[in-house]
């Protein structure tokens, strides 16, 4: 018997958004966890066109994915799947290319059936951007009851060393507050600010 303690939805729209990851901490337990996606949106071109790359890839990483240079090498094709005995944090990823619009949905389950429910205590959501302000990337780190501790200057870190293998732009990262903004809308980020605004925002100061 198992318990869903967090579950994640990733949604993506726009082309030029071409990876959401989201990470979860909590108290070590026995888990499973997996995702899939749920919805995709696929629009070609002209006939003639030339070819264009597509994919939307699903998987998820722990503590016990080979680490790389550039950070965790899961395998994309496979790692939608985990079994531990003992986890403590694991990533949900959604990588895309070519793609107009998609969603996954992935599930934490807790299988100590006696074990409490954990609730969120801290979320940080970050946004990777080039210089004009097009967001690329998103990452979300959130902190149940009983994980360990989010240091904001880490994860940046970590996140900026994982866009810089993913992208050919010259990027940045940067915290974003999304509470004034529709559920799961696109946006870009302001340069100067570096706060969100509307995707037809230039993102620069005049």
């Amino acid at each position: 018997m198992s318990n869903v303690f967090n579950p994640v939805w990733l949604v993506r729209r726009g082309e030029n958004l071409h990876w959401i990851t989201h990470r979860v901490r909590f108290e070590p337990r026995p888990i499973l966890a997996h995702i899939q996606l749920t919805a995709l949106s696929m629009q070609n071109g002209e006939r003639f066109q030339p070819f264009k790359r597509q994919f939307a890839k699903t998987y998820i990483e722990t503590k016990e994915t080979t680490i790389g240079p550039w950070g965790p090498m899961a395998n994309e094709e496979t790692d939608n799947f985990v079994w531990m005995e003992a986890a403590d944090e694991l990533t949900f990823v959604l990588k895309t290319e070519g793609i107009e619009g998609c969603s996954a949905f992935g599930l934490l389950h807790d299988r100590g059936s006696q074990k409490t429910l954990s609730s969120v205590k801290k979320t940080v959501s970050l946004a990777v951007f080039d210089d004009e302000g097009t967001v690329v990337g998103r990452h979300i780190e959130e902190q149940l009851e009983g994980g360990e501790k989010l240091h904001l200057e880490d994860i940046q870190e970590q996140v900026l060393r994982r866009a810089t293998a993913w992208t050919d732009r010259n990027v940045d990262v940067a915290e974003v507050d999304l509470t004034g903004l529709p559920q799961n809308a696109e946006f870009r980020i302001n340069t100067r600010t570096r706060r969100p605004v509307p995707p037809n925002d230039p993102g620069r100061s005049q």
